[in-house]
């Protein structure tokens, strides 16, 4: 959060679109495409082809992340960054080296989310990569969500999980 109080999510947020006739839009739609970042050909293809509107989310394990979200940013994409979070077939399906785990001390958490986050600048949030167990355990994402938060980021829950307390852990 800068020092006049600026939080990321509203300063590298996409701005709304207008209507023919310059009338304001009553609702959003929200299109997110995941995994970006990853593969150099499939990221600048997404980039290219991908119309300005859609939100893309890139991965924390990929290489030129700075130069490939910089690039994005340009061609007018909101960017978010995927963090990698333990299913509940965890450690048979891994989601990478800094994955935040449910039985994680919630230090070592916060420790690993640093370490995604600092992978690169420029996004309005972060979304879960995987992640059903740990969202699906309210006391060890609530730490997870109050660091994001005072970080004046959001948070999206990409809704893979019904048992996901996200929500309850964000209004608490």
């Amino acid at each position: 959060v800068g020092a006049d109080g600026a939080r990321p999510a509203d300063v590298y947020a996409r701005a709304p679109g207008t209507l023919p006739g310059g009338a304001k839009p009553v609702g959003r739609v929200a299109l997110l495409v995941g995994g970006v970042g990853i593969g150099a050909s499939a990221t600048a293809e997404a980039i290219a082809k991908l119309p300005a509107p859609v939100t893309l989310a890139f991965a924390p394990y990929g290489t030129d992340l700075e130069r490939t979200v910089s690039q994005a940013r340009d061609d007018g994409h909101e960017v978010m960054l995927q963090v990698p979070m333990e299913p509940f077939d965890y450690p048979d399906n891994d989601p990478g080296p800094h994955t935040l785990t449910a039985r994680g001390k919630p230090q070592e958490n916060i420790d690993r989310l640093h370490w995604v986050m600092g992978r690169f600048a420029g996004y309005v949030g972060l979304v879960n990569f995987m992640g059903a167990r740990l969202t699906a355990d309210e006391q060890a994402l609530a730490p997870i969500l109050r660091e994001i938060g005072s970080r004046g980021l959001v948070f999206l829950d990409d809704g893979t999980s019904s048992r996901s307390q996200a929500l309850r852990a964000a209004a608490a």
